[in-house]
């Protein structure tokens, strides 16, 4: 095995390598190949190669394999065969690899840990390489033998380099993978071939080291309980640690000596370890798996405090452990696979790749944090911790704890001492070091909540921190509150969606015909100059704030039938609504906010109104009249070559039975007026006339029969007939003034002006014809067939007399003349009323 430069916090270099060359005088010729290295990155440059073979300045490439991120790219005999195929390969640090390329033209593949990941064919006649040039380990030859870059370098380790002058087949690829053989190639191999390796070390290891992942802890030299060092493990993307082996116990207990000074100040205790019987007693189980233990090196008379001692410490004179108390504090170690990382926000750079950091081994006998391309964060005493960039060697900025023992963790400010990003000297630089995956919110403290509650008027982090902060809106730097924003483009109309809600009728008013009602408006516009965060889905938890509002434009509306200015605006807010998804989350933003582009997102006005407004009553049909009433709103802010209305609603949520009126047929329609918009919400009250038929009709038809019962009361008997007739008219004209006096004045004759005018006239009719009666002659019957005229007329009978007496003009009128005239009349008062519009 060959360490090419292992140490991560030096710059990269072209002084390290393994190299092997092929006499320039070979005529060997590989007209097949497999060729394989294993690799373990540390960390990752520009470039990570893996090996590069050239034969001459116009086939530097000939052979090459580095990694890219997470991507694999190949070349064979200069050809880059990976070119837009998308090799994903694993891009962790620490983890061994077995990497391999197989070419037996025309086709070829590559093969990761014994898997076939690309297959395909190459282009050109063939694909023959002569054995006459170099071959690099761990660095990439921009030209045959030469031309390295340290930015270009393999920072790990190389091991089982390989290659044969044939296809291997894929059994023997899957098990060299998985370390079941060590077969060498019959080209070249590194077991068995001499390499040229300038500052790099080899050692030689058991073959299962490398499909054996070995415990990896870091032992923190910090004063917690338990449940604290679990958080500060957790923060860095690893577990509150507890061997599983001798082994690993051993090493444990070995690199706590390092520490004594902070860990060995009370009773034999120096480290934590992540082990409890709290769940039942005896049962010893580790904290983060909930697996029993199968590895307990208690010391002597260990444990030995029952239900009192629920947790595990390494003693501090062997390795060897003990229970005590969860309560206690102490120091502890968290241990890491392979995959762990955490990242830290608030860089520049351009790929979440980039900003991977673990903690790994110690500086100034303190954990240190380095990132995954050079980059590092150490302590270099009093509590003062440096950002530096290790592949320049430059320290960026640096950090002072108000508690010297504490570590950088969630969010920090630090000062720029280099430029760098788009910092300069002497600025601040936030810094969020935690766990938290692009899809959580960073506490203050480091701690992860999903990214959704952030902005949820509640607090879900520990410290609160996921309530700072909450504005909705972003500016542009040239944003402008007081004209429109643009519509869809910069030429474009702004369109506006109106959306009224009619809440209730407070009161309808016959006399001043008004109504009053409270009612709510909303307007919905898209704000192309705005950005928006931390928006929810519940619209009604996305409200803007004050100092918001009136930093942005909002259209302004007028209502244009208001009566005698009787409106009040009793509440207003302004919301944000999603219309669409967020952008991708920017991995860079310490504050992980939730971004919305203008078109995925609108703003809406909501605002309460209680208002009278004027309504052209048509009465001419009352009581069984229905009144259209409208609503008027103009949109105020500009012309409809600046703003305009679209895309109208409304909707009455209030009950639709008045006790006067029924509501009917809602709805809306835009217009415009003398060049600004206008929205127009119609409705129809149906009066009620059930009750006014009962008090009105009624009543009078009751009235016209009295009039109609005293043409049967004896002739003689004037008074009566007279009293009870006038009686009527006066209760007619005083029920005809009351009914008048609930209406407002109109200058045309109503249906209900024509009733009253027919009942009175009918029953002045009738005291008329009392009065005309009384000066007839009574007759009876005989008068009617002629007899007893004598006493009428001494000249004998006379026809004039004979059909006009009083007797014969009242049977007439009581049986033909007041039904016919009451039932024409009444035929043509209900026709009217049921069929004139």
């Amino acid at each position: 095995m060959f360490a090419v430069q292992t140490d991560v916090l030096k710059p990269g270099t072209t002084e390290e390598f393994l190299r092997y060359m092929f006499p320039a005088n070979n005529s060997a010729w590989l007209t097949a190949l497999t060729i394989c290295v294993r690799v373990r990155i540390l960390q990752y440059r520009e470039m990570t190669p893996f090996f590069s073979y050239a034969y001459s300045d116009r086939a530097d490439n000939a052979l090459l394999m580095f990694q890219f991120r997470s991507h694999l790219d190949y070349y064979i005999n200069d050809l880059k065969v990976s070119s837009g195929l998308n090799v994903r390969v694993d891009d962790f640090l620490g983890l061994w690899h077995l990497s391999c390329i197989l070419v037996e033209h025309p086709s070829y593949k590559v093969y990761i840990d014994g898997e076939l990941i690309k297959e395909g064919f190459l282009e050109g006649p063939n694909t023959d390489i002569p054995l006459n040039g170099t071959l690099y380990i761990g660095q990439d030859q921009d030209r045959f033998n030469g031309g390295t870059d340290r930015e270009q370098t393999l920072s790990g380790y190389a091991a089982q380099v390989n290659l044969w002058n044939y296809a291997v087949d894929e059994r023997t690829m899957k098990d060299m993978a998985a370390c079941r053989v060590n077969p060498r190639g019959n080209v070249l191999s590194s077991d068995r071939d001499q390499f040229e390796q300038p500052g790099v070390t080899s050692e030689i290891v058991p073959l299962q080291t490398f499909c054996t992942e070995e415990p990896k802890f870091v032992i923190v030299p910090l004063i917690r309980q338990v449940s604290g060092a679990r958080t500060f493990c957790s923060l860095v993307d690893s577990l509150f640690f507890i061997p599983e082996d001798e082994k690993t116990n051993n090493r444990l207990h070995e690199e706590t000596n390092m520490f004594t000074e902070v860990c060995d100040f009370k009773s034999y205790r120096r480290l934590l370890l992540a082990g409890t019987d709290e769940e039942q007693e005896g049962a010893w189980i580790n904290m983060n798996t909930r697996k029993p233990l199968n590895f307990t090196p208690w010391s002597d008379g260990e444990p030995n405090n029952g239900k009192n001692d629920n947790c595990v410490v390494l003693r501090n004179d062997m390795p060897r452990w003990g229970d005590l108390s969860c309560e206690y504090s102490n120091c502890f170690s968290c241990g890491m696979t392979g995959k762990d990382y955490f990242s830290v926000r608030g860089l520049c750079k351009p790929f979440d790749h980039q900003i991977r950091f673990i903690m790994d081994g110690y500086v100034n006998t303190r954990p240190y944090f380095r990132g995954y391309y050079g980059m590092a964060i150490f302590n270099v005493g009093e509590g003062t911790w440096v950002f530096k960039d290790t592949m320049a060697n430059l320290t960026l900025a640096t950090m002072t704890m108000e508690q010297p023992e504490e570590y950088p963790l969630g969010r920090t400010v630090w000062d720029v001492l280099e430029p760098f990003c788009d910092f300069a000297v002497g600025d601040k630089l936030s810094l969020g070091l935690s766990s938290c995956t692009i899809e959580e919110f960073m506490c203050s403290d480091g701690s992860c909540v999903p990214r959704n509650v952030r902005c949820n008027l509640r607090e879900d982090c520990v410290d609160g921190s996921d309530e700072n902060d909450c504005g909705i809106v972003l500016f542009s730097g040239r944003y402008a509150s007081h004209r429109p924003p643009p519509g869809r483009t910069y030429r474009e109309v702004l369109y506006i969606l109106p959306h009224v809600h009619l809440v209730r009728f407070s009161k309808i008013d016959d006399i001043n015909l008004a109504f009053y009602m409270e009612f709510e408006v909303h307007l919905t516009w898209t704000d192309r100059n705005l950005k928006f965060k931390n928006i929810k889905e519940e619209e009604d938890k996305n409200k803007l704030s004050t100092e918001e509002v009136a930093s942005i434009w909002t259209p302004e509306i007028e209502f244009l039938n208001v009566n005698d200015g009787l409106l009040k605006k009793l509440k207003s807010n302004v919301y944000a609504s999603q219309t669409g998804d967020p952008v991708s989350p920017d991995f860079n933003d310490i504050m992980m906010e939730t971004i919305f582009e203008p078109v995925n997102a609108s703003l809406v006005t909501k605002t309460f109104y209680s208002a009278s407004f004027s309504c052209n009553f048509y009465l001419f049909k009352y009581p069984f009249d229905t009144q259209v009433c409208s609503l008027l709103i103009k949109l105020d802010s500009a012309d409809t070559t600046v703003v305009t209305f679209t895309n109208d609603s409304v909707v009455y949520s209030g009950l639709l039975t008045l006790p006067k009126y029924d509501v009917k047929d809602i709805v809306s329609e835009l217009s415009e007026r003398t060049g600004y918009a206008v929205m127009e919400v119609k409705f129809a009250l149906e009066r009620r006339w059930s009750l006014l038929v009962l008090t009105i009709f009624i009543p009078t038809i009751l009235l016209l029969g009295i009039g109609y019962v005293t043409l049967f009361i004896q002739l003689a008997a004037i008074q009566v007939r007279s009293i009870m007739t006038l009686t009527t008219l006066l209760v007619l004209y005083t029920l005809f003034n009351q009914v008048s006096s609930d209406l407002p004045d109109t200058a045309y004759i109503k249906m209900i002006d024509m009733w009253f005018f027919f009942c009175i006239f009918l029953i002045f009719s009738v005291i008329v014809l009392h009065v005309i009666v009384e000066y007839l002659p009574p007759g009876d019957e005989d008068n009617f067939l002629g007899k007893n005229i004598s006493r009428v007329s001494p000249l004998g009978p006379n026809p004039v007399q004979v059909w006009f007496t009083g007797m014969w003009l009242m049977k007439a009128t009581r049986v033909v003349i007041y039904p016919s005239i009451l039932l024409i009349f009444n035929l043509v008062f209900w026709v009217s009323i049921f069929n004139l519009e």
